[in-house]
């Protein structure tokens, strides 16, 4: 049976759709193979129970597992099918949870068909059959939903067992959980350039250990690599076999990223104010030079951009409009004004969209 190991799920003008999957594992928005489920497939009529709705990490957003059994005895199954639950646009969700669940029903489907055939074969042949296995779990890798723009990433693994050693599949879902939602992608993180970096990244790693990698078989990374968030890094998969031993199961590959290794901001260092209605206002000039960031005023659209390296943000004096990178715009309730001769934004920007802490605030 082949099968694809990795998967990728994609946001569209109008919502999700599955495009190319990749070996191994899979990211909502990264790596992921090209045919991990074919739709021309049989369906099944599963049976499917639902376990009560579970509570992860108390920030929102909720898990709750459908099981999948398998209506054969040639055929043993462990299928817990995440279904989001929580996520601000509701429409996003519903297609992301559609897809996870297809995805599980028509493997599960291959499998039994498979299983049905083997099992007729070695009777054919007069061997014993010994059931095939199917398992799907999930890992909610990353639930950072306690601001505008709070990350999710999950983590589904699909394999099966025949007697030997299995290749997963791995799907990944990394969201921006908005209230628009929007697939997260590598260059969010690494800029615009994210293969040239993760690249010499990837393969300094492989150096490190080369008895352990095939160093001729890695090409580098691609536009749809497979990848999930986790405590602020971005772990970078590959396909089991594909530039390791299968001892090595499916390679990863750790990068940190900005969102956890920001610098604390001093308030007591910077010009500061509350409005009227006692909002915490602060100098977007002086945010940016305490954190690197390069300001650039437009007189024309009364508005003020904010890059460092692969990570900038705009602001226009009147719009209560944010957003970070590639990041849905969300409000924060205050728009930036400008006040003797400096432009004002809330500490929210600070905190919600820098994902910066502050202190002394």
């Amino acid at each position: 049976m082949k099968k694809s190991p990795f998967n990728v799920l994609k946001f569209g003008v109008v919502g999700l759709t599955v495009v190319g999957i990749s070996a191994g594992m899979l990211p909502m928005n990264g790596t992921a193979f090209a045919d991990a489920v074919n739709t021309t497939k049989p369906a099944i009529n599963a049976p499917i129970s639902a376990v009560p709705i579970s509570t992860i990490n108390n920030t929102g957003i909720q898990i709750k597992e459908v099981i999948l059994t398998s209506s054969t005895e040639l055929l043993n199954t462990n299928i817990k099918v995440p279904q989001i639950v929580g996520m601000l646009d509701t429409k996003a969700q519903e297609e992301i949870n559609s897809i996870i669940l297809s995805n599980a029903q028509k493997d599960l489907a291959l499998w039994e068909k498979d299983a049905t055939e083997a099992a007729a074969d070695a009777k054919k042949a007069g061997f014993e059959y010994r059931p095939y296995e199917l398992n799907i779990i999930y890992d909610l890798k990353e639930n950072k939903t306690d601001n505008p723009s709070g990350m999710i990433s999950l983590v589904v693994t699909s394999q099966g067992e025949t007697g030997g050693t299995g290749m997963p599949r791995v799907d990944t879902y990394n969201v921006f959980n908005t209230k628009q939602a929007k697939r997260i992608a590598l260059s969010d993180f690494f800029g615009n350039d994210f293969k040239e970096k993760l690249n010499a990244g990837i393969l300094a790693k492989i150096n490190e250990e080369p008895e352990n990698y095939f160093i001729e078989d890695f090409k580098g990374i691609d536009e749809e690599q497979g990848f999930y968030i986790e405590n602020g890094e971005v772990v970078i998969l590959f396909p089991k076999y594909s530039i390791a031993p299968g001892a090595m199961g499916t390679p990863e590959f750790r990068f940190s990223t900005h969102i956890t290794n920001n610098p604390k901001l001093d308030l007591s260092t910077i010009a500061t104010f509350k409005n009227a209605n006692g909002v915490s206002m602060v100098s977007l000039r002086d945010v940016a030079n305490r954190l690197g960031y390069e300001i650039k005023w437009n007189q024309t659209s009364r508005s003020a951009e904010l890059k460092k390296g692969a990570q900038w943000t705009n602001v226009t004096l009147g719009k209560d409009s944010y957003f970070f990178a590639k990041m849905a715009p969300v409000t924060l309730g205050t728009a930036p004004i400008l006040k003797n001769d400096t432009i004002y934004v809330p500490v929210k920007m600070v905190t919600d969209i820098l994902r910066v802490e502050i202190k002394n605030g």
